[in-house]
């Protein structure tokens, strides 16, 4: 069993050279995956008792709900992470890919076993800036196409 600080999310650009970019000093993350279903139960369904209903499941969703403190960019921490300013541009219709992935080390940053990847899209980026608080924003991914679970 490993603790939550060591399930990170990771933001991979495209390009010739893919970079992993974690979501910089992260404080949560919510992994949400659900199935729509419709009863499909009908007079040839084989329930001796007549009490249970059949379902057929008809859709698919899910999504990731991440938080981070706002923070402009940090000569400790590398640049290719996402802070705050780089989500703004990435609330559109654009797919990113992403992963799921458990880390160690210094500032929990060296990779280990990815749990899931897959494709989403920015849909929600708020920030909470209350007063004597440290600010916050929260993010939500909507995935878009399936997840696939890791096999590193």
């Amino acid at each position: 069993m490993d603790k939550g600080q060591h399930l990170r999310l990771v933001i991979v650009s495209s390009g010739t050279t893919p970079v992993a970019s974690f979501v910089s000093f992260s404080t949560d993350l919510t992994f949400h995956l659900s199935a729509q279903t419709d009863d499909s139960t009908t007079k040839d369904s084989t329930d001796s008792n007549g009490l249970w209903n059949e379902y057929d499941v008809v859709g698919r969703s899910g999504d990731i709900n991440f938080g981070a403190l706002v923070v402009v960019n940090s000569s400790s921490i590398p640049n290719t992470d996402n802070y705050f300013q780089h989500f703004i541009s990435k609330v559109s219709d654009t797919a990113v890919d992403w992963k799921l992935v458990f880390v160690s080390g210094e500032n929990n940053r060296t990779v280990g076993k990815t749990v899931c990847y897959g494709k989403g899209k920015l849909t929600n980026l708020s920030v909470s800036a209350q007063n004597r608080q440290k600010a916050t924003y929260q993010g939500t991914l909507n995935l878009y196409g399936p997840v696939t679970v890791g096999s590193d």
